[in-house]
């Protein structure tokens, strides 16, 4: 396999600053194809400033990289052609139907009539939303409208997918359900480049993990590496005055209090 299928996201150096303020100071990474990586980080970060980068949204002011072998800068096109991203909010029309919204998108990304047709289909019913199909998306719960961004951003099929917090605010049972959508992705072969704060979610999705904080990446490795990484710390609390802490409270004493 060469170098450029094998990586399916490469970034080496990518710097960029908003006024004052460094978002990423000089991150490096690498994605192999057919994995998911969870860039995993607290507010601030810069995971979505990494996102926007690679998905050809904002220009870095250092660094350079690459999407399905094709440079983000030189070659925007041919990466915009291979790559779908999903927000952190849902991108889709209240006021249509969720049929409407996936046929509209197909269109926007060059489909023929017939081939949004049947993907449309496939899609909706893959992402239980068939039923709801004909309902407008201001009807829709949360956990649904999630679950049609992201069987709109599969219709054009990408080869590398960005998620930038894809679960946040959803209630347990849609999380799930989008995780398991996100790990289908994965083992038809698509590339997923996913944000969260999450420490779970990283852990239940991702292949690996880059943490990312101050605009710096700081650790890297599988789930099971950075846990053995930190498995052997403790915590040890020493009381400055243990007698009073064990003493129960007079009855007066838990009047006052």
């Amino acid at each position: 396999m060469d170098r450029a299928v094998d990586r399916a996201v490469e970034a080496s150096g990518l710097t960029r600053h908003f006024r004052a303020k460094v978002a990423l100071d000089g991150v490096d990474l690498v994605v192999p194809a057919g994995t998911i990586c969870g860039l995993l980080g607290p507010n601030g970060a810069g995971k979505t400033t990494m996102v926007r980068i690679l998905s050809t949204l904002v220009k870095p002011d250092a660094g350079r990289a690459r999407v399905a072998g094709f440079d983000v800068l030189r070659q925007r096109r041919q990466v915009q052609r291979r790559i779908a991203l999903t927000g952190q909010y849902a991108a889709v029309d209240d006021l249509q139907t969720g049929a409407e919204n996936l046929r509209m998108m197909g269109r926007l990304r060059g489909l023929g009539r017939a081939e949004t047709e049947r993907r449309s289909a496939e899609l909706l019913a893959e992402f239980d939303l068939a039923d709801a199909a004909r309902r407008r998306v201001g009807t829709y719960s949360g956990g649904m409208r999630r679950r049609l961004d992201l069987a709109a951003s599969l219709l054009g099929n990408p080869e590398v997918i960005f998620l930038d917090e894809p679960t946040t605010g959803l209630d347990l049972p849609s999380r799930q359900a989008t995780w398991r959508n996100i790990s289908a992705r994965a083992r038809d072969g698509i590339t997923i480049l996913l944000t969260t704060q999450y420490l779970e979610e990283a852990d239940q999705l991702a292949d690996r993990i880059a943490l990312l904080d101050g605009g710096a990446i700081v650790a890297q490795g599988s789930p099971a590496e950075l846990k053995t990484r930190v498995a052997e710390r403790r915590l040890d609390l020493t009381l400055a005055d243990p007698v009073s802490f064990v003493t129960p409270l007079s009855k007066d004493d838990a009047v006052s209090q």
